[in-house]
């Protein structure tokens, strides 16, 4: 797995440092430049290798270079939404990717706009890479759509909303899991989504992606709260124990430690049995599974 993640990072960064000159070549270089520095932050690049991974489960072999460009476009969004959750009128935070936030860096105004700026440059690329594949007008919509709605209202945006106003009281499970699956889950199901569907996936098949992926995205936040309460700033690449701090509700704190990596575990296996029962067999997409689980940062 360490190898096929090394791999598929190395061509995921090329990606995306092509289409971030793309993205910033008619920019001002005022804010050209904090866009370059927040898509060069380096990071485990897990949405658009699932991505990646979603498109060979239905096209096996290596993927062509337009793939990995339309998974960039998944990243841009991810990096948008990290420069805006940093800002201090919400998580407030310094750090982010072992690096200076961008707004530590360009001040709280640029940060804003470098977000803002992000959103259509995702769109962009999406759309250009889909073309390269030849893909129909109506399946290249469908992606935008797809994105748009995964980083919006009804995805992260409305998520990162809820967890703001659960931020100093108490929340039940239900709450907490409906926060985590618009605000982390929509995002990561959404990239796997989007390379299963520019690959053809339809029906029965691409339903069964999309569970594996909404059971991830719950498991990968569950993953994340753990990490927050064991893990260090130098290993996580952030402020740990923020959350706490800000008092949030986590699954660590509903749950304890040992409960919350069980419900870890059992949102994995349950996003395995989707694939099964989808008839979809991938190998990449069953041992990244197990990385969500089982990593460190």
């Amino acid at each position: 797995m360490a190898a096929l993640l090394d791999t598929e990072r190395a061509r995921v960064n090329a990606a995306l440092a092509a289409v971030a000159e793309e993205a910033v070549e008619d920019a001002p270089a005022a804010l050209g430049d904090p866009m370059r520095y927040a898509l060069a932050t380096p990071g485990k690049r897990i949405r658009p290798v699932l991505c990646v991974s979603a498109w060979r489960a239905f096209r096996p072999g290596a993927a062509p270079d337009a793939v990995y460009r339309l998974a960039a476009a998944v990243e841009i969004v991810h990096t948008y939404s990290l420069v805006h959750d940093d800002l201090p009128c919400m998580d407030d935070d310094p750090l982010r990717r072992g690096r200076p936030t961008v707004h530590t860096v360009y001040g709280a105004a640029q940060a804003m706009l470098t977000g803002a700026a992000l959103i259509p440059a995702a769109v962009r690329v999406l759309d250009h890479a889909a073309a390269s594949l030849r893909l129909e007008a109506a399946t290249r919509g469908a992606l935008v759509v797809e994105l748009c709605r995964a980083g919006g209202a009804e995805g992260m945006v409305g998520g990162q909303l809820l967890d703001l106003e659960g931020e100093g009281r108490p929340l039940g499970a239900d709450r907490l899991e409906r926060i985590h699956r618009l605000k982390t889950g929509a995002l990561l199901a959404s990239a796997l989504r989007l390379g299963a569907l520019a690959a053809g996936a339809r029906g029965a098949a691409l339903d069964a992606v999309s569970r594996y992926g909404r059971h991830l995205g719950l498991a990968f936040q569950i993953v994340d709260d753990v990490l927050d309460v064991v893990g260090d700033d130098a290993s996580l690449g952030k402020t740990a124990g923020k959350d706490e701090s800000a008092g949030k509700t986590t699954y660590p704190a509903l749950f304890g430690l040992d409960g919350a990596q069980a419900l870890a575990s059992s949102e994995i296996s349950a996003a395995l049995a989707a694939l099964r029962d989808g008839g979809v067999r991938s190998d990449e997409l069953e041992a990244l599974a197990r990385y969500v689980l089982e990593r460190t940062h």
